[in-house]
C-alpha cells in the first residue's frame, strides 16, 4: 500500500509500506478521501513526526475475528477519536478532553493512505445517499456543532465568525440554521468571503475595512452576543475582546501557537466568558452525520479542491495559503 509520511518540515513522501495488522476488533478501511484539517497544517510546517490524515471516509474491506455488527464492502465515515470511558471527562460526556484520548491518526500511520485501520467503536454506517466526500466532512462539522452547542447560543442573538475557512463556514452556516439573528464574518481570502455569501450576512475583509468598528456600528455600538475565533492568530483574539457586547461569550476554535499580547481588563469590566472548544462531546459525532445526511448542512460547496496522493504536497501548499474551502486527498 501507498503512504504520505511526513520526513521533514513540509516534505510529505509517498512511501510503499506493508497494510496494517489488524487486532480482533478492528477493520482495515480502503480510503476513498481524506480532508486535511488545520492541525495537519500545524504539523506539516513543524515536521512533526507522527501520522498524519484523521477526517477520512472509505469502505471495510477486511475485519478482525471479534467485530460484530459490520460487512466486508460497508460504507464508513470514521471517528478519529476513541475515548477512555472511565475518566472524570468521559463520565460528564466530553470526550474530547478525555486523559486517556486515543487519536488513531497520531498513533497510527494516518489516512493519507491507501488502507487505514480502524476500530470498531469507531465506525458510522454512510448511508447510501451520501458521498464519500460528504462523509470526510463529518469530523469537522462535528467540531463546529460542538462549537455552536458549547456557546450557550439562543435564538435571536447576533454572532460574529472571524475567520471563514473551513469550521468558520461551518459554524457560520450552523449559527443560521440555529436561528442567529445575524451572522458578520471576517475573511481576507477572495475565495472564502465568495463562499461565505450564501451562510453569513455580511463578510468583512479586515484588510479594507476595520471589523471592529463595522460590526459595532451594524449592532448599534453593543456587539455580538458571541464571537467565534476560528482565525487561529493574535489580531483574531483581539478583536474577539473588543467586539463581544457586555456579558457576550467568545469561543476559541482556531489554534494560536503564539503568545497573545492583550488586556484583559476588556474582559473583566465587559463580563465577557471565554472558552476554548475542542473536538466535540458525546453523541455530537453522530449528530452531525445526521444533519449532513439530512440535508439540513450543505457541506459540498466548502469542498474546494481534490488532490491525488502523488500531489499531496502541492495539497498542503495550498492550503497553507488560506485559499478555498476543504481540501481533500484522493489516495
Amino acid at each position: 500500500m501507498k503512504i504520505a509520511i511526513l520526513e521533514a518540515r513540509r516534505k510529505l513522501v509517498i512511501r510503499d509500506v506493508q497494510k496494517p495488522v489488524l487486532d480482533k476488533d478492528e477493520v482495515l478501511i480502503k480510503v476513498q478521501y481524506c480532508g486535511i484539517c488545520g492541525s495537519n497544517l500545524h504539523i506539516y510546517v513543524e515536521g512533526i513526526g507522527i501520522g498524519l490524515g484523521h477526517e477520512f471516509s472509505g469502505d471495510i474491506v477486511e475485519m478482525g475475528s471479534e467485530v460484530e455488527g459490520w460487512k466486508i464492502g460497508d460504507r464508513v465515515a470514521v471517528n478519529p477519536r476513541i475515548p477512555c470511558g472511565e475518566c472524570y471527562w468521559c463520565i460528564r460526556g466530553e470526550i474530547g478532553l478525555c486523559d486517556n484520548l486515543f487519536l488513531s491518526a497520531i498513533r497510527g500511520q494516518g489516512a493519507f493512505a491507501t488502507y487505514a485501520k480502524a476500530n470498531c467503536v469507531q465506525l458510522y454506517k454512510l448511508p447510501g445517499e451520501l458521498t464519500y466526500e460528504e462523509g470526510t466532512m463529518v469530523e469537522p462539522t462535528a467540531c463546529a456543532l460542538h462549537a455552536i452547542k458549547f456557546s450557550g447560543m439562543k435564538v435571536g442573538d447576533i454572532v460574529a465568525v472571524l475567520g471563514l475557512g473551513p469550521i468558520g463556514l461551518l459554524i457560520a452556516q450552523l449559527a443560521k440554521i440555529s436561528g442567529a439573528k445575524a451572522v458578520y464574518g471576517t475573511e481576507i481570502s477572495p475565495s472564502r468571503i465568495e463562499l461565505a455569501k450564501y451562510v453569513a450576512d455580511l463578510v468583512i475583509h479586515p484588510k479594507i475595512s476595520n471589523p471592529v468598528d463595522r460590526i459595532l456600528d451594524l449592532t448599534g455600538g453593543m456587539g455580538p452576543d458571541i464571537v467565534f475565533e476560528c482565525a487561529g492568530n493574535i489580531e483574531t483574539i483581539q478583536d474577539s475582546i473588543a467586539l463581544a457586547r457586555r456579558g457576550g461569550t467568545i469561543i476559541v476554535s482556531g489554534m494560536c501557537f503564539e503568545a497573545v499580547e492583550t488586556s484583559f481588563i476588556d474582559v473583566v469590566l465587559k463580563g465577557l466568558t471565554l472558552k476554548g472548544s475542542l473536538a466535540w462531546s458525546a453523541g455530537e459525532y453522530a449528530l452531525a452525520l445526521e444533519l449532513i445526511k439530512n440535508r439540513i448542512i450543505d457541506v459540498n460547496p466548502l469542498i474546494s479542491d481534490k488532490f491525488p496522493l502523488e500531489d499531496i504536497n502541492r495539497a498542503f501548499d495550498k492550503a497553507l495559503k488560506g485559499e478555498g474551502g476543504k481540501i481533500l486527498v484522493k489516495p
